[in-house]
């Protein structure tokens, strides 16, 4: 999906990428620093009575009854199967944005829950689920993901240990992603009572609602297999994390950082936000529409077109190590359906990736990548209908390699390529996301699950989407940015991603600065952007910092002082600037401090 800049970078561009800043000091929520809302009997919200009841649940909780009250070993352990009972249970719909009029299809049932169907084990206080990243489910719109969560003890549950869950529900065949909390009582012998659930909070520029209700559940104990395995990897998992602190801290640790140039966006429109320098992440929270989200840790976030970078950009680095040239592997060659006629002629994987196939209809801003929103590349589920449109959307207007224009159906076709490749090269059972992201990348350097799984084609063909479609949390993209940043491509010592494509990307490289964009001023590279915002004598040289976009108004800032600015949002705001020209005032982009 669209994931640009959507003004030239001029004058005007520069004021509106600046825009009004938004003070925004949210509490981050990593580790839980929420009020004890629970150190009396008398819990307002979500009381043992009530789950334990069978009264509706008239509208949705402050996020504060959902957050976890650690004050030593829970009484009871879980250990088993939770199930939702029945198909899809329904909760209270509230809309607050829809484009699409996606509320009106009753057919699409958006005010249900994906079936719920999950072994979890527990360790300490934490609540882990055997299952991580997006379950497909029956659900006709929505698949569901769920991170884990705590478990405790609470004055007024009597001899229950209460239960807290953050979870999304993420759209199927797309990247929007709903994030929601979940509560429930539980015993060791296998009582439970009902699970209240609410939604209140997405990244989702066309679609945003509130859903809440209760669920009849069941619990069934029992041993989970491979549970040390689990817990260990869990641990493994936080281990790799980088430290969190507020984002209000980093006044304290750099007492010329002005944190306002950091909460550029209406508080409304953000999931997240944080700056990340010298190996620490300066959490801006999580804020939702009922209170901050008390897992922000493990908020879950779509990549839309960060995926062009984190997924499609490093699968061809990797295969540029193994087969150095692969970039100018042929389309014709390895894409059958883009053989109907001739505009691919001539069409190399390198071009794909710089979005300069030669194939458009205008290069007017955005106005072809809108176009293919209507067409079987992101309406059909199945691979076939997918590439046949990718092949077919636009004409040959130009050489290849010549003029940029944005468009996600090129990144489809260059997933569809690599895989092609990969698997001529290997054996069909080998995929690119599997082999080359999983096993050399994702799971080596111990990013979460979620990361390491992305939406496919629903068919047998199973086709990354490379273009969009990978899940994230708040320290994936905070890790992933200073791998690109800091490792030269090196994985545990070894050469993982080609140096030489590495540096053309981050734009190290003077003699492959990749496609200009908008007079001159942005770049494209291997599926990362580029822009100058400094002024013209900030440095001795020109400054270029390359950055990820997604669709709606997410951004990842990889600045040359080797930290990260980074936004989830959905108001389609896209606002960096001012976090970059305060980085540079705390580290200088210029290798000294000015």
């Amino acid at each position: 999906m669209a994931s640009r800049l959507n003004e030239p970078v001029s004058a005007g561009w520069f004021s509106w990428l600046l825009g009004p800043a938004v003070l925004m000091l949210l509490t981050a929520c990593e580790p839980v620093q929420e009020p004890a809302a629970n150190e009396t009997e008398a819990r307002e919200y979500l009381a043992s009575a009530f789950l334990l009841g069978s009264d509706d649940m008239p509208e949705p909780a402050p996020t504060v009854a959902y957050v976890p009250q650690l004050s030593g070993a829970p009484s009871n352990r879980f250990e088993g199967r939770l199930t939702i009972e029945g198909s899809d249970s329904a909760g209270h719909l509230e809309i607050v944005t829809d484009m699409f009029g996606l509320s009106s299809q009753a057919k699409l049932n958006l005010d249900t829950l994906p079936r719920f169907d999950f072994e979890f084990v527990q360790s300490g206080n934490d609540l882990i689920p055997i299952q991580r990243g997006r379950q497909r489910r029956d659900h006709p719109h929505w698949e569901i993901i769920v991170e884990p969560g705590k478990v405790w003890d609470e004055p007024g549950d009597g001899e229950w240990t209460r239960a807290s869950l953050p979870f999304a529900m993420a759209e199927r065949n797309a990247n929007c992603t709903h994030n929601g909390l979940m509560s429930f009582l539980f015993k060791d012998d296998g009582n439970v009572s009902q699970i209240a659930f609410q939604v209140g909070s997405e990244s989702c520029y066309y679609l945003q609602f509130n859903l809440w209700g209760i669920a009849p559940a069941r619990y069934q104990p029992q041993v989970v297999a491979g549970k040390d395995s689990v817990i260990n990897s869990f641990e493994e998992e936080l281990a790799a994390r980088l430290p969190v602190k507020q984002i209000s801290q980093l006044a304290e640790d750099f007492p010329q950082a002005d944190i306002s140039q950091f909460a550029l966006h209406d508080t409304a429109e953000v999931s997240t936000y944080g700056f990340v320098i010298d190996g620490v992440r300066y959490s801006g929270g999580c804020p939702t529409r009922f209170g901050l989200y008390p897992y922000c840790d493990r908020m879950v976030l779509p990549s839309y077109s960060l995926a062009k970078t984190i997924f499609a950009a490093s699968a061809f680095m990797q295969l540029e190590q193994h087969f150095p040239g692969a970039g100018g592997l042929l389309v014709t060659d390895y894409v059958p359906a883009c053989r109907l006629d001739g505009r691919w002629e001539g069409v190399t994987l390198n071009h794909l990736l710089d979005m300069s196939s030669g194939n458009f209809e205008s290069t007017v801003d955005q106005e072809d990548e809108f176009f293919s929103y209507n067409g079987a590349l992101f309406g059909r589920d199945n691979h076939a209908a997918k590439i046949a449109d990718a092949c077919s959307l636009f004409p040959r207007r130009a050489e290849p390699g010549s003029t940029w224009v944005y468009h996600t159906s090129e990144t489809y076709i260059a997933g569809t390529l690599m895989n092609a490749f990969w698997r001529e090269q290997t054996g069909e059972a080998s995929d690119i996301f599997t082999d080359l992201m999983v096993e050399n990348l994702l799971e080596p350097l111990k990013f979460s699950p979620v990361l390491q799984d992305t939406v496919r084609s629903y068919d047998e063909a199973a086709q990354p989407f490379t273009g969009y479609g990978l899940t994230l949390l708040p320290d994936d993209i905070a890790r992933f940015g200073l791998f690109l940043l800091q490792s030269d491509g090196a994985v545990n010592q070894a050469q993982v991603l080609n140096r030489r494509q590495l540096d053309a990307a981050l734009q190290r490289d003077s003699e492959d600065p990749g496609m200009t964009v908008d007079a001159g001023n942005m770049r494209y590279n291997n599926g990362l952007w580029a822009a100058q915002i400094l002024p013209p004598d900030a440095c001795p040289d020109p400054v270029w910092i390359p950055f990820m976009s997604g669709y709606g108004g997410i951004s990842v800032v990889l600045m040359p002082n080797d930290s990260v600015y980074y936004v989830f949002s959905d108001g389609g705001h896209f606002k960096w600037a001012q976090a970059a020209v305060q980085s540079h005032k705390l580290k200088s982009f210029c290798g000294e401090q000015p």
